[in-house]
């Protein structure tokens, strides 16, 4: 069952849902609006990506400020982060995806990793940033870039993420790690 605009402020106040800064102006009908941090990486073109071996591209850091966007091209792909940081209780879950009306120049949030799963602590959400549109569009820190839709598990998860999750140690914008691609 998908938590309303009441079920996250229910949430948030019994701590299955912690948002930081937790601002309520950033509540939905049937979401939790989020904004995009000040970091990204940019993958740099000309290596091959191969899962197996381990072997990835370097990156860019590029740390932005309201008088510095950063201006995100057609075709382009950065990775970014939540301005907020969230835990997700064991009870809850969370899907993170774009926004409408930044859908609608062409620029996607979510590629394809859109869970946040419950025993995420304290930490940003990485974003798969992609314009797909064919302006480019300038990116700030804090802009409403995201929204969560937050839903009921059936039963409270037995594994929580961020005792074995291989992510659990990146605190912002985080690199792909390669690790156990092929059980």
């Amino acid at each position: 069952m998908m938590y309303s605009d009441h079920d996250i402020k229910e949430a948030i106040k019994r701590g299955s849902l912690i948002v930081d800064p937790y601002v309520e102006d950033l509540v939905r009908p049937g979401g939790l609006g989020m904004r995009l941090g000040n970091h990204l990486l940019k993958p740099k073109a000309g290596t091959v990506i191969d899962p197996k071996n381990h072997v990835l591209p370097e990156y860019d850091e590029i740390i932005m400020t309201e008088d510095k966007p950063y201006q995100i091209n057609p075709g382009e792909f950065i990775l970014g982060h939540t301005y907020e940081k969230v835990t997700v209780g064991s009870d809850i879950g969370f899907f993170i995806e774009g926004r409408s009306t930044l859908a609608r120049i062409g620029l996607t949030i979510v590629q394809t990793a859109m869970i946040v799963y419950p025993g995420h602590r304290n930490r940003t959400v990485t974003l798969e940033l992609a314009n797909h549109g064919p302006n480019p569009i300038l990116l700030y820190p804090l802009m409403k870039v995201a929204r969560a839709a937050i839903f009921e598990l059936k039963t409270p998860t037995t594994i929580d993420y961020d005792l074995t999750g291989k992510y659990r140690d990146q605190v912002l914008v985080g690199k792909p790690l390669f690790e156990k691609e092929f059980i």
